[in-house]
């Protein structure tokens, strides 16, 4: 039960130790330790003071939210791409392609080798990562 409904602190008391706690965890040493945890080069460039405490903080954050954009364009862009390529498998699609109608460069053998290789490379991502 909480101390300060059960009677035992008071309010005020009970607003110190949470703004105490509040501090402590706030600390340099605290934040330094997180940043550790979550980014060990950003963690030794401020140690080494090449970088303060806020800019690595700053620094963390934009990788993560640049980390977000690129999945988030990644994700985009397999999507478009690999589900009507296996929509086109087993249909004549493939032997109905004219390089004079091609709406940009002409599909080659190279790009097609190309393909090939980012669909395994895919293939062993998705059985890495234990995707469906």
């Amino acid at each position: 039960m909480d101390p300060v409904i059960a009677g035992a602190m008071g309010l005020d008391e009970a607003y110190g130790i949470a703004r105490e706690n509040k501090a402590k965890a706030d600390s340099a040493e605290v934040q330094l330790g997180r940043l550790r945890e979550a980014d060990p080069e950003l963690a030794d460039r401020v140690i080494e003071g090449s970088l303060t405490l806020t800019g690595a903080w700053a620094e963390r954050t934009a990788r993560v939210e640049e980390d977000k954009r690129e999945r988030r364009v990644a994700t985009r862009l397999l999507d478009e791409v690999v589900p009507p390529l296996a929509q086109a498998r087993g249909t004549r699609t493939f032997s109905r392609y004219d390089p004079a109608y091609a709406s940009g460069t002409p599909i080659t053998r190279e790009t097609i080798a190309h393909a090939i290789t980012a669909l395994t490379e895919m293939d062993q991502i998705w059985q890495e990562r234990d995707l469906p």
